[in-house]
């Protein structure tokens, strides 16, 4: 092998072609392992492998070529690859880290690379090697993503047979998903310290709202693929657990609940508010969607498609079979993580916010109501509101109450319209367990109660050696530090 490379490094062949792909390849491995959740299809692939690979062969090519035509240039063909060896694959590197392009650093970088070349040029397949060895951290990064992707998901089995559940209620249902909203008791105390009405105003228009619920995991996407499947999945006993979480985004949109309520003749809606959980294309089973997949583009960064969720809500017709739809708006959304606000104001901006989600929602509810006065309403948050939290690090490693319940308490409200469901919800505390108490009571089977997820919250911790799960809440509600 060093016989062949010293070989390799002292030909006089040059090899345009090879670096130019080389030059685009680091890049693209960079690129597609740092964004693999939401471009992990076979068409993203090909699509990002084009966009880098494709103009780092064409510069590196083209550019040999035409040095080669000029009697004056031609000599220079050597100092061209070792100047582009860096330069197209920083070049590129500075969109797939700040989507967009460094132009002052990138300009300093070529005049001090063209000196540089004057002594060195005659070494710019040493970069190639050395640039092959780089690669091979993103390549192991993909290969983990791969593997994890590829899994079986043998968490979202049922311990039961409520896959074949039959109700004998078919009310439309309604899940609208206000997003980080926090619980009532969360919200009266520090840090959030607000005098919040509307959870009186849900219990006057005949909602039950549940006290000490919680999420069972901090985010958006590890929340309710978990709601979504009726199952803990602990973060799918990852390698390296992170909270864009493996096959989320599937799970969300295609998933056990959806297949019950389809056995049971009902037609599914997701009506979103942007594209996040469909951002990698997945084709899902709903029968309906406000945002056709089609219109998500390739390129990153997305110009966020946005829908008014209240105009989509209206065109879903009350008659005909009976209606499951999930109504997903970004209101009052989490905390800003980033940026130079305090807690003091980065939890003002948080209540600002929740004023408005409170108008949207009691707009959204009569909306329903006006049309479907029969009709089965859940308003659950997917996760807290994280008030208090100033940083990623510290939403993943707090271990203050206050903060801990921050993350997961989260506002929960059913409208159970006159059916009979004391006899099914009184454990239910957390998202996990939404959606088998509700097909218990659609079924009037008390048996598939026997089988609810323990009322457990579930975090990472970012920075360990290999991003450790830890219970965070247990299954009575005390908040607790047990490694999983």
């Amino acid at each position: 092998m060093k016989d062949k490379l010293n070989f390799f490094f002292d030909s006089p062949k040059d090899v345009p072609l090879l670096a130019g792909f080389i030059f685009g390849f680091y890049p693209f491995l960079f690129f597609y392992s740092n964004n693999y959740t939401t471009i992990n299809t076979w068409e993203h692939a090909g699509f990002f492998f084009l966009m880098l690979v494709g103009p780092a062969i064409a510069v590196t090519v083209l550019g040999y070529i035409g040095f080669g035509l000029s009697g004056k240039l031609k000599p220079f063909r050597r100092h061209l690859l070792f100047v582009l060896a860096v330069m197209v694959m920083a070049t590129l590197l500075s969109y797939g880290m700040f989507f967009t392009f460094k132009k002052k650093v990138l300009l300093a970088l070529l005049i001090l690379l063209c000196l540089l070349s004057l002594k060195l040029y005659n070494h710019y397949k040493r970069l190639l090697a050395l640039i092959m060895v780089m690669s091979l951290i993103p390549l192991f990064k993909v290969a983990v993503h791969i593997y994890e992707d590829i899994r079986p998901l043998y968490w979202v089995e049922q311990p039961d047979d409520i896959v074949s559940v039959k109700f004998r209620h078919k009310p439309n249902v309604y899940m609208i998903q206000p997003d980080g909203y926090a619980g009532r008791k969360v919200m009266e105390k520090p840090p959030f310290s607000y005098q919040n009405g509307f959870y009186e105003w849900l219990e006057s228009n005949g909602f039950k709202v549940y006290d000490d619920f919680r999420s069972n995991y901090p985010a958006s996407l590890a929340s309710n693929a978990s709601m979504f499947a009726m199952k803990h999945h602990y973060f799918d006993a990852m390698l390296f657990p992170s909270e864009e979480m493996p096959n989320a985004r599937e799970v969300i949109l295609q998933n056990n609940v959806l297949n019950i309520f389809k056995n049971n003749g009902y037609q599914t809606f997701l009506l979103a508010q942007d594209e996040y959980f469909q951002q990698n294309k997945t084709h899902g089973i709903y029968d309906h969607y406000n945002i056709n997949k089609d219109d998500i583009p390739y390129l990153i960064p997305r110009p966020q498609l946005t829908r008014d969720v209240l105009a989509d809500l209206a065109n879903v017709p009350s008659g005909g079979q009976p209606k499951f739809v999930f109504v997903e708006r970004v209101l009052p959304h989490h905390v800003h993580l980033y940026g130079d606000e305090g807690k003091k104001a980065k939890r003002d901006a948080y209540v600002e916010k929740l004023q408005e989600a409170n108008l949207w929602l009691k707009k959204a509810i009569a909306q329903i109501e006006d049309k479907d006065p029969n009709a089965l309403i859940i308003i659950l948050a997917d996760h807290g509101g994280w008030v208090g939290i100033d940083t990623y690090d510290e939403l993943y490693s707090t271990k203050d109450e206050s903060l801990v319940r921050s993350t997961f308490t989260n506002l929960a409200a059913i409208r159970w319209v006159g059916l009979d469901n004391a006899k099914y919800d009184e454990n239910l505390k957390s998202n996990v367990n939404v959606f088998r108490v509700l097909f218990s009571c659609l079924a009037e089977n008390t048996s598939y109660i026997n089988h609810l997820e323990k009322n457990e919250s579930y975090n990472i911790r970012l920075g360990s050696i290999f991003n450790d799960v830890y219970k965070l809440i247990d299954e009575n509600g005390k908040v607790v530090r047990d490694k999983h």
